[in-house]
């Protein structure tokens, strides 16, 4: 998923601590760290979730689950400790075929571990013939002592995901404000300590957990920020890592949003060329795709809704979130053009209330609420004026797109009241890890292309694999990029530098 992101005294004073002298790698780990790098995790059946159905619910039948314990707080491991939720698929494999374990993040922040390895069993299936498959719930996320912040939908309104989002620099500002103070209230001293340069450390420790003498693993979108930072704190605890449609390590909050918001108009344009081309229901040209698709905006522009079979309330926000979510994978835009035609025809939003609904399957809770957690400890700029910030920045945005734009600008002010994060991730050069197989989609709508040419060469030790295609993360997209981080996780076989796997239209 999209790389997504108190006010109290002592938070700017906690925050201060997540530094380069708190980050920096010790060959062997603090004494005091011990008994947290001593622990083995004690495995058991994992136990379903309700909403969790068919192959997913098999897959969660077959999965092991357990906790981690790691330090709320690095630098003072006496201020006590927190329970982070693990889960693996056991490899087959035995005597020189087994290769350890592979970690997954699958991006967020904020998307739950747990859940995303239950759904990625069938995707990882050469990986497992040699490793474990491991993910966890990183701190603050779903299990794993969740942030919470008066409720995800107060988060997604702010970023322009809601049915109301701020119309004004100050009322945006006002309600950033008020989400900081609500984070600190209810979350409490664990708020100061979920960045991503935590999350990393606590890899090191599941690393160790897990018997590994080197963390293998395999980030999607946020999951390579958590990759690079990892890569640059313990290069040489460092294994065979693959980072796939890449976060950047460098953009403001507003450079972010203005990227991403580029980044999904080229692929709606996209959507309008492939769906004529394959004479879809909404029109045969461009033209007429994107005619029709601008009659299902205003169908539900202003306020108005349709009603769905069960008396669900279709609105123009979540035609947005259908139309977002579809995006992200070539495979569901034949989904979505039927979806617009059934809506545009017969007021039936059931084909795009399917669409949302697929991303809530596998969903454990707080991801909006810990994006904004995790993304603001990890930004260290504040803009001077954020009401004016907002302002500047909401134009721009509607020059971009006039869908997407107008309502993003809240996520360029949305760590307003927040202390500034750390500035480590924006220092990251060239950390002295081992090869990384760095992967980046030139049709990306989440994490363009030139954040992959940025990290790539940022870490020293990135090989940048290209894939031509559509879509958020390439190694489900492509068989060709499967294949070869499968040949690296196997063997240890990276593609020359400049290697790149033609563009492939998934099957109807």
């Amino acid at each position: 998923m999209l790389a997504r992101r108190v006010i109290a005294a002592g938070a700017t004073t906690a925050l201060a601590l997540i530094g380069p002298a708190a980050v920096t790698e010790a060959a062997e780990p603090d004494p005091d760290l011990g008994r947290f790098y001593q622990q083995r995790i004690g495995w058991e059946p994992c136990k379903p979730t309700e909403g969790q159905t068919g192959e997913l619910l098999d897959s969660v039948r077959d999965m092991e689950c357990g906790t981690l314990s790691v330090p709320i707080d690095y630098a003072d491991p006496r201020k006590g400790a927190i329970a982070l939720a693990v889960s693996r698929f056991k490899t087959q494999a035995s005597g020189k075929d087994r290769k350890g374990s592979v970690v997954f993040n699958f991006g967020g922040p904020g998307e739950s571990g747990v859940d995303g390895l239950a759904a990625f069993r069938d995707e990882a299936a050469q990986i497992a013939k040699h490793y474990d498959l491991v993910s966890f719930d990183p701190r603050g996320v779903a299990r794993s002592s969740p942030v919470h912040c008066g409720g995800e939908d107060k988060t997604k309104q702010l970023k322009g995901e809601g049915p109301s989002p701020p119309d004004t620099g100050a009322a945006a500002v006002d309600e950033a404000k008020r989400i900081a103070a609500e984070c600190h209230d209810k979350t409490g001293p664990l708020l100061d300590h979920v960045g991503t340069i935590n999350a990393s450390r606590d890899m090191d420790v599941l690393r160790q957990a897990l018997g590994d003498h080197k963390l293998n693993y395999l980030g999607i979108s946020y999951g390579t920020r958590l990759g690079a930072v990892y890569a640059s704190q313990f290069p040489n605890k460092t294994g065979r890592m693959v980072l796939d449609a890449v976060d950047t390590l460098q953009a403001s909050a507003k450079q972010d949003v203005l990227a991403q918001t580029k980044g999904l108009q080229q692929a709606l344009d996209a959507f309008f060329v492939a769906c004529a081309q394959q004479n879809c229901e909404l029109g045969t040209s461009p033209q007429e795709v994107r005619a029709s698709f601008d009659q299902a905006v205003v169908k539900l522009a202003d306020g108005r809704t349709v009603t769905a079979a069960d008396s669900e309330q279709f609105s123009g926000a979540d035609l947005q979130s259908a139309v977002r979510t579809a995006l992200y994978s070539q495979a569901s835009w034949p989904v979505l053009s039927s979806g617009i035609a059934a809506l545009l025809q017969e007021s039936d939003p059931s084909v795009l209330i399917s669409l949302n609904g697929a991303m809530d399957e596998t969903a454990a809770g707080n991801s909006d609420e810990a994006l904004l957690a995790v993304n603001c400890a990890d930004d260290p700029e504040r803009p001077a004026d954020p009401v004016k910030e907002f302002d500047t920045v909401r134009s721009q945005l509607a020059a971009e797109s006039p869908y997407f734009g107008p309502n993003a600008a809240g996520r360029a002010v949305a760590c307003a009241g927040w202390p500034a994060g750390t500035d480590y991730i924006r220092r990251i050069n060239h950390p002295g890890a081992p090869k990384i197989l760095v992967v980046g989609g030139k049709g990306d709508p989440a994490t363009p292309y030139v954040w992959a040419e940025d990290t790539a060469k940022r870490l020293g030790s990135g090989v940048l694999l290209t894939y031509e295609g559509e879509g958020h993360g390439a190694y489900t997209a492509s068989q060709c990029v499967r294949t070869k981080a499968d040949a690296f996780f196997a063997t240890g076989a990276l593609p020359k530098e400049g290697t790149s796997c033609p563009a492939e239209v998934p099957a109807e």
